[in-house]
């Protein structure tokens, strides 16, 4: 049968790499011919498929995996709470900037960071395209249309596994065919500037093939705008600091482009509209007020349902331009599976299993980046409090973080918030933190070497009444959206290429919006007021709110480490410190402490993270030149962006 078939080829193509080098030369079929694969379009299309298991994302990983150090622990965003499977070593080798231990991280030391892990599955990803591509023209039962479609498909991937390379490790080899069996491995690296030329190349290739949507059995696989999303994210790193050293104004002037015509694109065929939360603005989060301590503020709701929506079907919110398909492209009834997805793939809930979690908890020095609901960064607002630190801020801040007090639902075997509130951040009189998410003293519990260390939740991606009894097992009535490309991101590339390519109120040809009409786009839509006049005056001032939006509005989905290195700015002192909240019963409310509790960032000296220019760009695993000497470790030579 076909689908026999098409399991035992699909092994193969897993296999085609060695775990130690992508230039391995390429295996047989094991008996299959060529024509077999490819001379019907089922098979074909289901070889094509075998390159979106390798497609691991910065908010993803390779099957039921989590991430021992995913970005938003790099970014200072969150710090995990697993104090086994080598976790903490492997923050410490991040945190101490030994990037090629990490990078050389193999099965003997334990699981490697899903970095790591993209760094090869990317090469496999790579590899399945180019032979999909290479014997495309075999299928013979098929129309123009569906091939179309299927090269849209693989070039689109390719782009992708390359930007997921590149923008971590510089100038790499763009391979547009598969290496010849008896082709020497001498090949030398490229520049990033080839290989971005190329992405683009491709994306554009991508963006021509593709349809504007896919029928009911193909939903779920990358659109004409998913593609265009692609290049708005990749310019847009090639337009920064880190690659643009030059400030070439036409680079940004292009990222620019690419953003806007992806809007308009969008709105001329009404697709991907933005969730609109702007009722958000009326919510009572001040001291006592009636919202501040609910678990999911009605208000939020439509702009919440990006990320976690109801129901185990899988969904596409109408925000979502592209998300990561389920872990069985094939089963079960097409390619977006209708199983729930149990957690994104970074682990950092108790709900994965009881192999894997990471429970990340937000650090108080990121959460310190929300504004006031009064659109003031805590700093220049004289009515924020430190001593009460949660109430009137941004919308987001109650999607985005837990914070004791809030009710919240969460059950497991030996992981229980019996309280059925958010208990993480007092300490009581013996330094003794608030009840945690595991009770140790429970006969086995599953997740006894789980803690939040940081005294807060990530409250984002967790749905609030999830009952989980171990593996796969619980009661769930909840989907969770792994986005890879939505449209607040779109708007936010536009914002930061036009500002610098035009200032705050100017507008790319043929755009609608002005930098600051997009940042403001993104704001209202979630009830906070405009950019305020104090930070929008200039291209340097209104940088810096964009920045932050940026922070904010893409908190934890995988962005802020990279805009952090494409910016320059993740060396800078409040980039590296980690800090962790703490809060202490003073005996009653007082003028001084609000709510009868005091609220302290402290410091934790042992977490910082050293970062030097050396540390923007990555090296690759040593395994790497040692089978192709000519194939060299990371330098400046293979990062320079010329146009």
């Amino acid at each position: 049968m076909k689908i026999n078939k098409y399991i035992g080829v699909l092994l193969i193509v897993t296999l085609f790499f060695s775990c130690e080098a992508y230039l391995d030369k390429e295996q047989d079929f094991e008996g299959l011919q060529e024509e077999d694969v490819f001379g019907d379009i089922l098979t074909a299309k289901y070889f094509l498929d075998g390159a979106y298991g390798k497609l691991i994302t910065d908010v993803s990983a390779k099957g039921n995996s989590a991430d021992y150090l995913p970005d938003m622990t790099m970014s200072g965003e969150g710090y995990p709470g697993r104090l086994n499977n080598n976790v903490p070593e492997i923050y410490n080798y991040y945190a101490q900037g030994d990037y090629l231990s990490l990078m050389n991280w193999n099965k003997n030391n334990g699981q490697a960071p899903n970095f790591v892990v993209r760094y090869y599955e990317a090469w496999k990803g790579i590899r399945i395209v180019n032979s999909f591509l290479e014997n495309v023209d075999l299928i013979t039962n098929s129309n123009e249309e569906e091939i179309n479609g299927l090269k849209g498909q693989a070039y689109f991937l390719r782009a992708f596994f390359y930007h997921l390379l590149t923008k971590r490790h510089g100038g790499l080899i763009y391979l547009k065919n598969n290496l010849d069996l008896n082709e020497p491995l001498d090949r030398a690296r490229e520049t990033y500037a080839s290989n971005y030329a190329n992405i683009i190349e491709d994306v554009n290739l991508a963006i021509d093939l593709l349809p504007i949507r896919w029928k009911s059995e193909n939903v779920g696989r990358p659109t004409k705008g998913a593609a265009m999303a692609l290049k708005s994210r990749a310019s847009l790193f090639a337009a920064s600091p880190l690659v643009n050293t030059t400030n070439d104004k036409q680079a940004w002037i292009d990222a620019a482009t690419a953003a806007s015509d992806l809007i308009n694109f969008a709105n001329n065929n009404g697709l991907y509209a933005l969730a609109d939360a702007s009722a958000a603005a009326t919510l009572d989060v001040g001291h006592n007020g009636a919202d501040l301590f609910v678990s999911e503020p009605e208000a939020m709701k439509p702009y919440r349902s990006i990320f976690v929506g109801p129901g185990i079907s899988k969904v596409i919110p109408n925000e979502v331009i592209f998300m990561e398909v389920n872990q069985s492209i094939i089963a079960a009834g097409g390619f977006l599976h209708p199983e729930p997805r149990l957690a994104l793939t970074v682990g950092f809930d108790i709900i994965k299993g009881n192999g894997g979690p990471m429970n990340i908890g937000a650090t108080a020095n990121f959460i310190a980046k929300y504004e006031t609901k009064n659109g003031l960064a805590i700093e220049d607002d004289p009515s924020y409090n430190p001593q009460e630190p949660f109430i009137n801020r941004d919308p987001r801040f109650y999607n985005d973080i837990l914070f004791d007090g809030v009710p919240w639902k969460a059950t497991s075997a030996g992981a229980v918030n019996k309280t059925g509130f958010t208990d993480l951040a007092f300490v009581n009189e013996q330094g003794k933190r608030g009840l945690d998410l595991v009770d140790p003293t429970i006969a086995g519990a599953l997740l006894w070497k789980v803690r939040n260390t940081t005294g807060l939740r990530i409250r984002k991606w967790i749905p609030n009444g999830l009952n989980w009894r171990g593996g796969w097992n619980g009661d769930f009535d909840f989907h969770i959206n792994n986005n890879i490309f939505r449209m607040a991101e779109i708007y936010l590339n536009y914002a930061e290429a036009a500002n610098e390519a035009y200032g705050p109120g100017g507008v790319a040809p043929g755009a609608s919006l002005s930098a600051l009409d997009a940042v403001n786009k993104i704001r209202n839509r979630v009830g906070m007021p405009n950019v305020n006049a104090t930070y929008a005056g200039s291209t340097d001032k209104l940088r810096e709110r964009i920045r932050n939006e940026r922070a904010i509005e893409l908190a934890y989905e995988g962005h802020r480490y990279t805009d952090m290195r494409r910016w320059k700015t993740a060396h800078l002192d409040e980039n590296q410190k980690v800090e962790f909240l703490e809060m202490r019963w003073q005996g009653e409310e007082s003028s001084i402490y609000p709510t009868g509790f005091s609220y302290d960032y402290v410091d934790q000296a042992d977490k910082r993270k050293t970062f030097t220019d050396r540390h923007y760009w990555w090296p690759i695993p040593s395994s790497e030149s040692e089978v192709a000497p000519s194939f060299t470790q990371t330098t400046r030579l293979v990062i320079i962006f010329s146009r």
